[in-house]
């Protein structure tokens, strides 16, 4: 992802909550690194390599056990002159629901550290345990929730690949997956998606992000009200950087989608030291929470199940 300028951008007063309460199943902050660590477990899961091709099918078989349909996008794309074979994929949960909602996330790895402060770790992949793994890994805990507990709209999960391959300052090498995705959606198109990404920080502070509020403020309200009513220390009532991600793409074709991401992370601007890991090679476990996790799916939850119906 690329951050970009803080355009000004009005923050809607909260609107008030859905009368229903959620006391359905909650997320587990140990089993969500748990999901962590059987992927960064297949190392770096950069397109192209082992851990990509290892990744991939560990991913499809979770949710294919889990989901009620479950299948691979499969695409190729050529990025500065190299061919891939890249790989989006798809879970649906109650297929036969005409309104759905999309979760979505990217599953693949950067290929090098570019931000690595020591300079001979730059062109080596990173782990991404929190780029890439920490999103996933709250869309599998999630799935869990869903193969037992049916809400009254349908729940689709795309975990994208190739979102990070580019090259530092160039969004057309970024967001391959997302891009591949929005043209040839592989599913009824839905009502609005929620893409995840960098949501596993022990700190984690998820400001309101303006094209997420600039594509569909209602549901950034909505989610944020809900993490408000669960004391959630981590959703913050600010407006943070405005980044280029996979929910832009989606944006572009008509999928109004909202990103809930820690932006102080990517550039490297947070003014914690611990937090300055994006795109190197200290992208690891340790500093990776399983109650930032489950707050964010917990927050889903609660969303999905009880106030997801009624925004349009």
């Amino acid at each position: 992802m690329i951050g970009c300028g803080n355009p000004k951008v009005e923050i809607e007063n909260t609107p008030e909550l859905s009368e229903k309460v959620y006391s359905g199943p909650l997320l587990n902050g140990d089993t969500l690194l748990s999901h962590v660590r059987s992927q960064i477990d297949f190392g770096p899961r950069n397109p192209g390599s082992k851990g990509h091709t290892a990744c991939k099918d560990y991913l499809i078989a979770f949710f294919s056990s889990r989901a009620d349909s479950a299948f691979i996008q499969s695409f190729k794309t050529t990025v500065y002159g190299k061919s891939y074979e890249m790989a989006n994929i798809v879970a649906s949960f109650s297929p036969e629901k005409k309104e759905r909602i999309l979760l979505c996330a990217h599953w693949d790895t950067r290929p090098f550290a570019d931000e690595d402060k020591d300079a001979s770790n730059r062109t080596s992949p990173i782990l991404g345990a929190n780029d890439g793994a920490s999103g996933v890994a709250v869309l599998m805990g999630i799935a869990e929730v869903l193969y037992k507990n049916k809400p009254d709209i349908g729940i689709d999960i795309i975990l994208f690949d190739g979102e990070d391959i580019g090259l530092s300052g160039d969004q057309d090498g970024f967001f391959q997956g997302s891009r591949y995705a929005a043209k040839q959606y592989p599913l009824p198109k839905p009502k609005y998606g929620i893409l995840l990404d960098l949501v596993g920080d022990i700190d984690a502070e998820f400001r309101y992000e303006p094209i997420s509020q600039q594509a569909h403020a209602v549901l950034v309200d909505k989610i944020w009200s809900i993490a408000k009513k669960r004391q959630s220390p981590y959703f913050l009532y600010e407006v943070g950087n405005a980044v280029s991600d996979d929910h832009v793409m989606l944006n572009e074709h008509g999928i109004r989608t909202i990103n809930i991401i820690d932006v102080n992370l990517v550039g490297n601007i947070s003014t914690n030291p611990r937090r300055t890991y994006w795109h190197t090679s200290n992208d690891n476990l340790s500093n990776i929470s399983g109650k930032t996790m489950s707050d964010v799916g917990n927050i889903l939850l609660d969303f999905i199940f009880t106030t997801s119906d009624s925004v349009y």
